[in-house]
């Protein structure tokens, strides 16, 4: 079967899993598509079984493409842009230094805390791994998506502050845990370099610090060029795109975090359309060329919050159906299957224990709604950045695990963790309505 063929039946089978949910199911679509994408998998591997050649052809023509470079060098940085370019930027401002810490010591205290128990846990059980194997297993499970809460969080009016909070770790934790996933792949067996403390922190800050410069110039030059093309939409779309697209191009070049350019990126433009959108509603002074196109400034962060979430969304779509292909290719094994429950339960208790600990040491200063801590627990999904990590593992019998544990926790927190949020943030936002 030719790419070209292989291409189209996915992309038909994408749109028809997206219309049984829409019309049918009505599902979230994060979790409608996740569904989708197994029973899709499942039906391809029967017929497989049943001797259809065609469902052989195409299920081996979708796991032998490179997806591990694809997913980490390429898509992931559209997910992260695509999230970063829809946040209310002015809330998260508002809440700046909250999103900071929580995201910082929630994202590091969940990363060692779930590595910890991994090595020990496989330890105990007779597959042990390396310190750095497990910890990288911390810092893909680490980051949490927010595409797939905040729908359902907005839907039942839960505090601002609460979403504000949720939205801005989710988009953070992604880039320290994609950071966090570079450095310890670099210390993965065999190192093929001296590895010291002062390296690793000197790694880890050129990948952050090199991304969030970078994505914040970027931000700023696609800014200035798109304030310039106020009545061609196309224009500013591709603008946008060449943002995504040469910054990480760029970024790969200079060495510093594609993912963290993305986000920065993002932001970057963001903070400042919805400066100027705040200006031009408050009669500020504008130049002559702006005051006269107004209307549409107003309205191109709607415009680009618009495209870049249908991009979100086909992006996800196509990675958790892929995702399922590449399941069915690796050997599942009734060990690493009966380690799963565990591994969950595991990376609960992490996300709580981070959660709980930078909460606890803010609500000296601050107040926060009830049923925060709870939240921010239980709407921590993962989704499609835990897959592009996991995706971008090494080769080898590590790989098979950390993907296959990756998967199930992934498939746990969004068919029971959100399916299950609308009914927590319907009693939060009640709590907070009579407190």
């Amino acid at each position: 079967m030719s790419s070209s063929e292989t291409f189209g039946i996915f992309v038909v089978l994408l749109a028809a899993l997206s219309f049984l949910n829409s019309r049918f199911f009505k599902l979230p679509p994060t979790i409608g598509i996740l569904i989708g994408g197994l029973l899709l998998a499942g039906g391809v591997a029967a017929l497989d079984w049943l001797g259809v050649p065609l469902a052989d052809q195409f299920q081996a023509t979708v796991t032998s493409l490179p997806f591990g470079s694809l997913v980490f060098d390429w898509l992931l940085g559209f997910l992260l842009f695509a999230s970063a370019i829809q946040i209310n930027v002015k809330l998260l401002f508002e809440e700046r230094l909250s999103v900071v810490a929580v995201t910082l010591l929630t994202t590091l205290t969940t990363l060692l805390t779930l590595g910890t128990g991994l090595f020990y846990l496989l330890q105990w059980v007779g597959l042990p791994v390396p310190w750095a194997a497990a910890l990288l297993f911390g810092a893909i499970v680490a980051p949490t998506d927010p595409v797939a809460a905040l729908p359902l969080l907005r839907a039942a009016r839960v505090p601002e502050k609460v979403e504000s909070l949720i939205a801005g770790e989710s988009l953070f934790n992604d880039g320290v845990g994609v950071v966090a996933f570079t450095v310890l792949v670099a210390l993965l067996p065999p190192v093929t370099q001296d590895v010291t403390v002062w390296s690793t922190l000197l790694l880890f800050g050129r990948e952050m610090l090199g991304g969030l410069a970078l994505g914040a110039a970027l931000g700023w030059v696609a800014f200035a060029f798109i304030r310039r093309t106020a009545l061609d939409e196309n224009t500013r779309l591709v603008i946008a795109l060449a943002l995504v697209v040469g910054g990480n191009a760029l970024a790969q070049r200079l060495e510093v975090s594609a993912p963290v350019t993305a986000v920065m990126g993002g932001l970057t433009l963001v903070a400042l359309l919805q400066l100027v959108r705040r200006k031009i509603r408050q009669g500020g002074t504008l130049a002559q060329w702006e005051a006269e196109h107004h209307d549409r400034l107003d309205t191109i962060h709607d415009h680009l919050a618009t495209f870049w979430n249908f991009v979100d969304y086909l992006l996800n779509a196509a990675l958790f159906t892929l995702m399922a292909f590449e399941i069915l290719s690796l050997d599942l094994g009734w060990p690493l299957l009966a380690l799963l429950p565990a591994v969950i339960a595991l990376a609960l208790g992490a996300r709580a224990l981070g959660v709980w600990l930078p909460i606890t040491l803010l609500k000296r200063h601050e107040t926060f709604p009830p049923y925060t801590r709870r939240l921010m627990v239980w709407s921590g999904l993962r989704g499609g950045v835990t897959l592009a990590l996991a995706f971008n593992v090494p080769d080898g019998e590590l790989r098979n695990m950390l993907l296959v544990l990756s998967y199930g926790v992934v498939v746990f927190s969004l068919l029971v963790q959100g399916l299950t949020i609308p009914a927590l943030a319907r009693r939060a936002t009640a709590a907070a309505q009579t407190g």
